[in-house]
């Protein structure tokens, strides 16, 4: 039923698309694709997007995947991100017809080849524009402020305006830089503020972390458009981008009632085009280089009020594609019942077979379920193997409700992959989209959830106790209780707390 209440809402969409002066064009497309989607392009008719996948417990590292996915939804290949990609800020762009992902503190730089691989090249340099006349750089130097150059090709000489990474359009003689909530015309950029720390792309990108006072002046240009009116902690009007199109300058705008295209006269935003439906485009603050490579097109992605439902607008001469994507990933959800079969089937069979398990044993099992791969690209070690030569482990989630998940952590030797230890520890369901008004309960209902965790924990010892006899020992905690058998050669350690539940296998 709700994939047909989405496909209703998106038809509606769909026709909604119509504009006499720019030939819009809307579709809608379905998807399935674990994550939450960072950068997105649109080229040569595909998509080029990141995506972002939950690390649950493991917030210290990101976790991204690249996809390439054509123009019907469907994905045309998954490609491994370079580990100096995979953090939390990058760009990814079009330049000379290929695309580059530049890595914002250090600027790391890779180009996609023809085979679909990442290759590193030489660190990008932070142009923004150029013509005959003028190299345009632009930096933003977060709470310091920002600075735009232009670096006059004959005499070398720059000039400065204080313009944070802006979007760069030409129109007859005139620059036209769109930054923020306003928008500068510059007739000739020699009037800008003489450059007294030009930009050196040494010092900017080579150095460490290059840093200085922005430039606040707008001397030299004429402001055509600004937007002064707005709540800073609830801002309604945000400008997504600008473009030429019949030879006019529109800008893709929000307000406080709708999306909209529109043109400046008179220092006021005049619609001429109004989305029917609540998209609302914007740029990653770390994402700037795309609209601006001196291409002739440019994307820009969009979200709507549903968390699953967002898009990208392809923006060519008066060409407007509006694509929206409907993900309809969902992770899988096995129920109480479900999980606690899985727990004792999976654990008598690790226990009877654990001298003799291996690596390929336990991934079948885990993908025999389709349980989520998790597994961490930094080190992570346990006490108990210490003096051990053993992996990163393999880990896999598995949601039980939307409360609880399952994750399991896989230590094995580096040299044979035999398992050495494993963990399966019961916690909060970090993958549930939660409101504030969820949060709120969550805070206000500590006592039920210790209450479940103890639920689980009493489960687990039943099930242990009846196989394994009493345990060895039992000790009561300020906060929780652990209970140890030793058999077998091995040891068994089951652990309840007031935020989670660890049984854990390994041999003496």
């Amino acid at each position: 039923m709700k994939n047909v209440i989405h496909i209703i809402i998106l038809a509606f969409i769909a026709a909604s698309c119509q504009t006499q002066e720019l030939n819009v064009d809307c579709k809608n497309l379905e998807i399935n694709i674990p994550g939450r989607p960072g950068p997105w392009i649109a080229f040569n008719d595909n998509f080029y997007c990141y995506f972002k996948t939950d690390n649950d417990k493991f917030s210290s590292g990101s976790n991204h995947q690249f996809y390439i996915i054509d123009k019907k939804g469907q994905i045309k290949s998954k490609i491994d991100v370079p580990k100096k990609l995979q953090t939390f800020y990058y760009d990814l762009y079009i330049k000379n017809d290929t695309i580059f992902t530049t890595e914002y503190y250090d600027h790391n730089t890779f180009y996609l080849d023809k085979n679909n691989n990442w290759i590193e090249t030489k660190k990008g340099i932070d142009l923004y524009y150029d013509d005959k006349d003028y190299s345009v750089y632009s930096l933003d130097f977060g709470e310091w402020g920002g600075v735009t150059w232009f670096k006059d090709k004959q005499t070398g000489k720059q000039f400065e305006i204080g313009a944070t990474t802006p979007i760069v359009n030409k129109l007859g003689e005139s620059y036209y830089l769109t930054a923020g909530k306003s928008v500068l015309k510059i007739d000739n950029p020699k009037k800008l503020d003489k450059s007294q720390e030009p930009y050196v792309y040494q010092k900017a990108v080579l150095d460490e972390r290059f840093r200085r006072e922005g430039n606040h002046s707008t001397n030299g240009a004429e402001i055509i458009f600004e937007y002064e009116n707005d709540d800073y902690f609830n801002p309604t009007f945000s400008l997504a981008t600008s473009f030429i199109s019949n030879d006019k300058l529109y800008h893709l705008y929000k307000d406080s009632i709708s999306t909209k295209i529109g043109t400046v006269e008179n220092k006021k935003l005049i619609p001429s085009y109004e989305f029917k439906s609540e998209i609302r485009p914007f740029q990653w603050n770390y994402d700037s280089r795309n609209p601006i490579q001196n291409n002739s097109f440019q994307s820009v992605q969009f979200r709507t009020d549903k968390d699953s439902v967002y898009g990208i607008i392809e923006i060519s001469n008066n060409d407007f594609k509006v694509t929206y994507f409907n993900n309809i990933y969902k992770e899988p959800v096995f129920g109480e019942k479900k999980m606690n079969g899985w727990l004792e089937n999976t654990f008598e069979n690790y226990y009877s077979n654990f001298s003799a398990l291996t690596l390929d044993q336990i991934d079948n099992v885990e993908q025999d379920v389709n349980a989520i791969d998790i597994t961490q690209k930094h080190k992570i070690s346990t006490y108990r193997l210490d003096g051990r030569n053993v992996k990163t482990p393999r880990i896999y989630r598995k949601i039980e409700s939307d409360k609880l998940r399952l994750i399991v952590m896989y230590y094995y030797s580096e040299n044979d992959q035999k398992i050495q230890l494993i963990s399966f520890e019961w916690g909060k369901n970090r993958n549930k989209n939660q409101s504030i008004e969820d949060v709120v309960a969550s805070m206000s209902n500590k006592e039920k959830g210790e209450t479940i965790y103890k639920q689980k924990f009493d489960y687990i010892s039943n099930y242990l106790k009846g196989k394994l006899g009493e345990p060895d020992s039992s000790k009561s905690k300020k906060y929780g209780v652990e209970q140890k058998w030793t058999k077998d050669e091995k040891i068994v350690i089951l652990e309840y707390s007031q935020r989670d539940v660890e049984l854990t296998i390994y041999s003496e």
